[in-house]
């Protein structure tokens, strides 16, 4: 579910510039309702709040959106904390290439959602592949 949230916003990022609220808030309900039948509530809760918590100093400062703030707390609920860095991990590496060719192409600013999307869809990969990603706890 993380992986088609951070694909679709992703998408309207690119095309729109935004990322709309009905898909941020929804799935940070359907994040906290799944976790309340499977017995995670808890690790949605501290992946949503450690989601917005990464990346408000971002937005604070006026360097990224208030839809890429709640795309990944959106993300986080499914994840947890320790996706949530992994995703961010790996997000600002993309992120990374996109500013390059933003420079490139002399433009001012890049679609992060694209780079969570991206972030995300590769930590689910590297799970699938039964990479030995190292915990934080």
């Amino acid at each position: 579910m993380d992986v088609l949230v951070g694909f679709v916003g992703g998408l309207f990022d690119w095309f729109t510039g935004k990322i709309p609220n009905w898909l941020t808030f929804g799935a940070m309900i359907c994040g906290l309702v799944l976790g309340v039948f499977n017995g995670g509530l808890t690790k949605a809760i501290i992946g949503l709040v450690f989601g917005i918590l990464i990346y408000l100093p971002f937005f604070a400062a006026g360097c990224m959106g208030g839809g890429d703030v709640k795309l990944m707390g959106a993300i986080g609920c499914f994840t947890g904390a320790e996706g949530v860095l992994y995703t961010a991990l790996f997000g600002s590496f993309f992120g990374g290439a996109m500013a390059v060719v933003a420079l490139i192409q002399k433009k001012r600013y890049i679609r992060y959602g694209i780079a969570i999307g991206l972030g995300v869809l590769t930590l689910r990969v590297l799970q699938w592949l039964n990479w030995p990603l190292p915990s934080f706890y």
